[in-house]
C-alpha cells in the first residue's frame, strides 16, 4: 500500500509533523458484516479490497484531532461480487501542537492525507485481523503502508502518464489474491 505526495505536500506535512506529538489513537466507530453461513472451503481462494481516506479534522486549542476512514472487504475468489465479510471503521488520532504553532489549512490537509493515515494504519491492521478471527476467518495479511514522493513531471514525460498521475484519486485501493490448493 502506497500513499504518494508531491514535494510540496511532503514539505507541508513535515512542517506540522515537527511541531506536533501524537497523544492517542482510538477506534471512533466500526461496522462489521458477514454472510450468515460460510463453509470453510470458501475461504481458500480469496481476494480483499482496502479503501481508506482522510475524514474530518477538528482543532481544539492546542490539539488537533484527525479522523481516518477505512474499509476492508474480503471476497471469495469465485464470486467477487458477493463479499464474504466487510469491516468499516474510523480511527481518530489526536495530536498536541507546539505552543504558539497555528498550522495552515494546507499543512493540515497534507498531514491528514498521509501522516495521520500512517499513524492509524497499525491500529487498522490489528482491528481487521482480530475482527476476522472473531468472525471465524483466518486473519488476512493486511500489507504495510508506505509514504513516497510522487515522481516529478518533466517535459519528456509521456502526456498520458502525466495526465494519469494528476487525476489519481487520494483513495488508495489494493486487491490481493491468494490461491490455496
Amino acid at each position: 500500500m502506497i500513499i504518494e505526495q508531491s514535494k510540496e505536500q511532503m514539505h507541508d506535512a513535515i512542517a506540522l509533523h515537527t511541531r506536533a506529538s501524537i497523544g492517542c489513537v482510538r477506534l471512533a466507530q466500526a461496522r462489521t458484516w458477514s454472510q450468515p453461513s460460510i463453509p470453510r472451503r470458501d475461504t481458500g481462494s480469496c481476494a480483499f479490497d482496502i479503501d481508506f481516506k482522510p475524514g474530518a479534522f477538528r482543532r481544539e486549542g492546542d490539539h488537533l484531532t484527525i479522523d481516518t476512514d477505512f474499509k476492508f472487504t474480503l471476497m471469495s475468489g469465485e464470486q467477487e461480487s458477493q463479499p464474504l465479510f466487510l469491516i468499516e471503521c474510523q480511527f481518530e488520532a489526536q495530536y498536541a501542537l507546539a505552543e504558539g504553532f497555528d498550522p495552515s489549512e494546507q499543512q493540515i490537509q497534507a498531514f491528514q492525507s498521509a501522516n495521520a493515515v500512517f499513524n492509524c494504519w497499525p491500529f487498522f491492521r490489528e482491528f481487521v485481523q482480530n475482527t476476522a478471527t472473531r468472525m471465524n476467518f483466518p486473519p488476512p495479511p493486511v500489507p504495510f503502508l508506505r509514504i513516497v514522493r510522487k515522481p516529478e513531471l518533466t517535459p519528456e514525460t509521456d502526456m498520458t502518464s502525466s495526465e494519469a498521475r494528476q487525476t489519481r484519486k487520494r483513495v488508495v485501493r489494493v486487491v490481493r489474491r491468494r490461491n490455496r490448493q
